[in-house]
């Protein structure tokens, strides 16, 4: 009798637990009760029904949301999420008719599929947002004549997608002076379609945002960044923070930064571009008439002998070209406060001597040639790598090997080269490395490029397993000199 009250209490004590919203046994009263009360035909048909709405009137939490009503987590990023549909509905939206006549657009999709071969890429998604937008951006600019993906910069709070694109030939304009002084704006920036204004760019902050352009390069700025070392962060009215000092915001710092990095980047297929003859300066350069034609073989282009620099050179003042020194020699005999005679020898020095001018369309293979070793035969600012399938079909007429060329100066700088189609693309943080590269010529010892940052070093320093042992000397002032000292003052009486 004592167990079966001992098993009744433990059962009444487990019915009593309250998990929040009441116990099993009140609910069951208040079950029985309702049935006492109501007296239903069916009380066994109806028990479910009626446990359930007595659960209801009785639940003390929060109410559940209105199944009608939307629910949002977060209100901020819904807000975002339907401004990013809203963008994307606009990229897809086929173009106004009559349709305008847009400029040489990359077909970004295409290049895409070569770049991912090489294990470089943003995802379907977006690509299709990326061409979409270069569409866009093609056609809200009526007087663009090519346009490309040259990539991405990343930053510290948001990145920047960049698009080159080259502007028609404005008409005949004032005639040129007969040449540019040095310290003046005309020096700074170098005209529209020269040096590393030859191109235009934009800059985004994600596929479906609005293209915003970048001033152009000014020589100045282009120097300066050679002494800084910063990652960007998102914002092109950031302030430029470094020592040494740099003249300009963000957006002049990134400006600068690609046009360095498209100076040294930017490669071709040999054979494909040409100087154009039209212009006397040598400089232009345009496709030849039949670059398929000439296009080089596969085993060429995994090499350094297929590759060519497509871009100008930058000296050493941040221009590609100096100016007309005679020029200036003879209007200074005219002018004597016009420049110094210093000034003019010192510049006509570097030009001969220091820092001269590069042809344009020169191979890739001279690049850090006096830090390639004796022993190495192909260049050392370059890495080449074969992906895909390297079989041969058609009887050697089809192969769908694809060659990529990756800089090591620039780490993020890839060219890529399939079939008859080549493509240039940048993604990094805009920081040149020279710690990739080997190490002095003369001395042996890993040196880094001048002007560069060990940011993420690929190639560790050499560690010695055993420090060296330290050589002993004699002493430099023997004690039998000391004697000889302590006699006197050898500059004789302090007095006289």
């Amino acid at each position: 009798m004592g167990t079966s009250n001992i098993a009744l209490e433990r059962v009444q004590a487990l019915l009593k637990v309250d998990t929040g919203s009441g116990s099993l046994y009140d609910h069951l009263i208040r079950v029985v009760r309702k049935l006492s009360e109501d007296k239903p035909d069916d009380a066994l048909a109806q028990l479910e029904t009626l446990s359930r709405h007595l659960k209801q009137s009785n639940f003390r939490g929060e109410a559940a949301p209105d199944e009608g009503k939307a629910v949002s987590v977060d209100a901020a990023a819904e807000e975002l999420r339907q401004m990013w549909c809203a963008d994307s509905v606009k990229l897809v939206r086929p173009p106004p008719s009559p349709m305008p006549v847009l400029a040489a657009v990359q077909n970004y999709l295409e290049d895409a599929a070569m770049f991912e071969w090489a294990g470089v890429g943003f995802g379907k998604q977006e690509s299709y947002h990326m061409a979409m937008s270069l569409r866009r951006l093609a056609t809200d600019t009526p007087s663009m004549d090519s346009l490309r993906l040259w990539g991405k910069i990343l930053g510290t709070q948001g990145d920047y997608y960049v698009a080159e694109g080259t502007l028609q030939a404005a008409g005949e304009g004032p005639a040129p002076p007969p040449f540019v002084l040095p310290g003046t704006a005309e020096y700074d920036v170098e005209p529209r379609g020269e040096g590393p204004n030859t191109c235009a760019y934009w800059v985004a902050k994600s596929p479906t945002a609005p293209w915003v352009r970048l001033p152009a390069a000014r020589a100045s700025h282009i120097v300066a960044s050679r002494n800084v070392q910063r990652i960007m962060t998102g914002d092109l009215a950031s302030p430029v923070l470094t020592a040494p000092w740099f003249p300009g915001e963000e957006r002049h710092l990134l400006r600068a930064q690609i046009a360095r990095i498209t100076a040294t980047c930017k490669l071709a297929v040999k054979g494909w571009l040409e100087v154009d003859p039209d212009k006397g300066d040598g400089k232009l350069m345009k496709i030849v008439e039949d670059p398929l034609g000439s296009f080089p073989a596969q085993e060429e282009l995994d090499g350094a002998g297929g590759w060519t620099h497509a871009a100008h050179f930058l000296l050493q003042t941040g221009r590609s070209r100096w100016p007309d020194l005679d020029a200036i020699g003879a209007a200074r005999e005219e002018n004597p406060t016009l420049i110094s005679e210093k000034e003019l020898a010192d510049m006509q020095d570097a030009k001969d001597n220091k820092d001269t001018e590069h042809e344009c369309l020169e191979t890739i293979e001279a690049d850090l040639d006096e830090r390639k070793p004796d022993d190495v035969e192909s260049t050392v600012a370059w890495q080449f790598k074969s992906h895909g399938d390297k079989g041969i079909y058609n009887k050697g007429d089809i192969s769908h090997r694809l060659s990529s060329v990756r800089s090591l100066i620039w780490p993020g700088a890839i060219s890529v080269a399939q079939g008859k189609k080549y493509a240039n693309l940048y993604v990094g943080y805009g920081l040149k490395c020279g710690t990739l590269v080997p190490g002095d010529k003369a001395s042996g010892l890993p040196l880094p490029l001048k002007g560069t940052c060990p940011f993420s070093p690929l190639e560790p320093a050499e560690i010695m397993e055993e420090p060296n042992d330290l050589e002993e000397y004699e002493e430099p002032n023997p004690l039998d000199k000391d004697a000889e000292s302590d006699k006197g003052s050898m500059d004789g009486d302090e007095d006289a």
